[in-house]
């Protein structure tokens, strides 16, 4: 298989991430903080890293503060859900993926008013615009991507940031699409917000481990309570973190394995971006070469995801074929359809999405090109 559908899922894994896996069941893991035999304190140790290891990809903030989620949807309502309120008004963008679109959308229904500010064709912000309506309407929160989920375009996180800063609004990051694929900054003093992500996309980790990274003093109410493994002899939900925010048993063989992604993308975080950029820059030079096809990702300033529509009738008849040569890419709305309304892309049936990974080749892009001149010049 030629897999370039890397934004949805990666694939394959961390070279690590299966002995890991195994070795978490294999060996003795108990529950996390439910008791104090070896076991237990194992499971313990292994959340305990995780999140020390996510300071090295995600701006950084205190330990207790990286609270452990199922995925980044799950960590974006927290977030979102747990800290508006009926008459709040929301600053977002038009292009937001449906894990940001939907929550509003029910918030709209509970009193909460949302302001959607344009973007360029790739979906990008306009920071000064950004700037004037923080400045000319109350806003209670900005939610934002970091990159968009159809054509990779990078907002300018820390001009937004800065932004929310100056005009002491707290900010929710939608940064599913950026977690292991850009180098964050630290966030400046008086930052407010959160920044959600999750491990199996560009952190090269197993599926079931999301990231709500708190900062300042954003303190989201919980959504669901239940056991801890702490203060057990009161009905009362702890208020304190992460706790506050983890009932339940965490998906505690997941992250091991995320620990090992983590690792990894670490020690070989050059070459993983050197590999994923040349290979992401190769199929857009060679996308943008073939008619028939419309370019809808920036030739810079993007993450390793290309997205391409067609200039007459629709996308569906080039998936199954690329999908009859074994070639994995993402076609259709991709989960985002304001953005698709925003790149006129809807009668087409949306767009064909390539995401290339830290192992694709040359010689693979050159397959899906040749694969899609077939179809394309018939």
């Amino acid at each position: 298989m030629i897999y370039l559908d890397n934004a949805a899922t990666s694939w394959p894994k961390a070279p690590p991430v299966a002995d890991a896996l195994s070795r978490s069941v294999t060996d003795p893991i108990g529950n996390v903080g439910r008791s104090a035999h070896h076991a237990a304190l194992a499971a313990s140790q292994i959340v305990y890293d995780f999140r020390v290891a996510m300071q090295h990809h995600i701006p950084r903030t205190d330990v207790e503060k990286t609270v452990i989620t199922r995925n980044a949807t799950e960590a974006i309502n927290i977030a979102l859900l747990g800290s508006v309120h009926p008459g709040d008004v929301i600053l977002t963008t038009v292009t937001e993926h449906n894990a940001v679109a939907r929550p509003l959308s029910y918030l709209k229904t509970q009193g909460v008013q949302v302001l959607s500010i344009q973007c360029d064709p790739f979906g990008r912000i306009d920071g000064e615009d950004f700037s004037r309506h923080l400045k000319e309407h109350t806003i209670a929160l900005a939610v934002f991507t970091a990159a968009n989920n159809i054509t990779g375009a990078l907002n300018q996180i820390d001009e937004l940031v800065a932004a929310c800063v100056a005009y002491q609004v707290p900010f929710i990051i939608d940064a599913a699409q950026v977690a292991g694929e850009i180098s964050f900054s630290d966030f400046p003093e008086g930052a407010t917000g959160a920044l959600c992500c999750s491990i199996h996309k560009g952190l090269l980790g197993p599926a079931g481990v999301g990231v709500m990274a708190l900062y300042g003093a954003f303190s989201p109410r919980a959504l669901w309570y239940g056991g801890t493994g702490s203060r057990s002899e009161s009905v009362i939900q702890p208020d304190f973190l992460p706790d506050r925010y983890e009932s339940g048993t965490p998906a505690v063989h997941a992250i091991a394995g995320a620990n090992a992604a983590l690792a990894y993308c670490t020690d070989h975080a050059l070459t993983i971006a050197r590999n994923r950029s040349a290979m992401a820059d190769l199929l857009y030079q060679q996308l943008a070469e073939l008619k028939g096809l419309r370019m809808l990702s920036p030739q810079s300033d993007r993450v390793p995801v290309i997205s391409v529509t067609v200039e007459t009738g629709t996308v569906s008849s080039l998936a199954r074929g690329l999908f009859q040569h074994d070639i994995a890419i993402r076609s259709g709305l991709h989960c985002a359809p304001l953005m698709h309304q925003h790149l006129r892309t809807l009668e087409q049936g949306g767009a064909l999405r390539f995401a290339p990974g830290f192992q694709t080749t040359a010689d693979e892009i050159n397959t899906v090109i040749s694969v899609l001149k077939e179809m394309l010049y018939v």
